[in-house]
């Protein structure tokens, strides 16, 4: 059986609901594949790293999903070390022979964070596009005219009806990489 651990922060976690209510408990839902949800609110990718690596990763899991970055963003950490944390994280999961995933941060509804986050998507993008999967919600979300009608207040954290488009927007794309069937690493 399929069973991806993803860590990550509040958008893991699926703030301000329940884990339950997650993008990664859609695709559950959706797929059969098992997402343990090891998201925990308000981490930095030094944090997220950190647990990955020093907490035992369980015989069953065969993936690890990475999703991070706004918080550093917020919190004003350099682009060089949250690049070289999740550079890290890959790393100890290509060392143990599991496949790695991680999330590009998407724009979101606070216009301000915006040129951030594009700065560390790119960042990402050639950092890790040879080296492992990259999930890129940014299609679904798109639309500028409907970017804050995806989030809650903040613009930041999704809608309960955006965490369900989420994890239906990602449903296919995290099956075909299970399966080994992505040749292209950015989707």
């Amino acid at each position: 059986m399929t069973t991806i651990a993803c860590f990550g922060d509040s958008l893991i976690e699926g703030f301000p609901f329940a884990p339950a209510n997650s993008w990664v408990a859609r695709v559950a839902k959706n797929t059969g594949i098992r997402m343990l949800n090891h998201g925990i609110c308000g981490e930095c990718c030094d944090d997220i790293k950190d647990r990955l690596i020093w907490r035992p990763l369980r015989r069953e899991i065969t993936h690890v999903l990475f999703e991070g970055g706004m918080n550093d963003i917020i919190q004003g950490c350099p682009l060089p070390f949250t690049l070289g944390q999740i550079k890290g994280a890959r790393n100890f999961c290509g060392e143990q022979g599991i496949p790695f995933c991680l999330v590009l941060p998407w724009f979101c509804g606070a216009e301000d964070l915006n040129p951030l986050i594009e700065r560390m998507r790119n960042a990402m993008q050639q950092e890790f596009s040879a080296s492992c999967y990259l999930l890129d919600f940014e299609p679904l979300l798109a639309e500028e005219e409907r970017r804050m009608q995806w989030f809650i207040w903040d613009g930041v954290h999704p809608k309960a009806e955006t965490y369900e488009a989420l994890g239906d927007y990602a449903s296919p794309l995290l099956q075909q990489w299970t399966a080994g069937e992505t040749q292209q690493q950015t989707k």
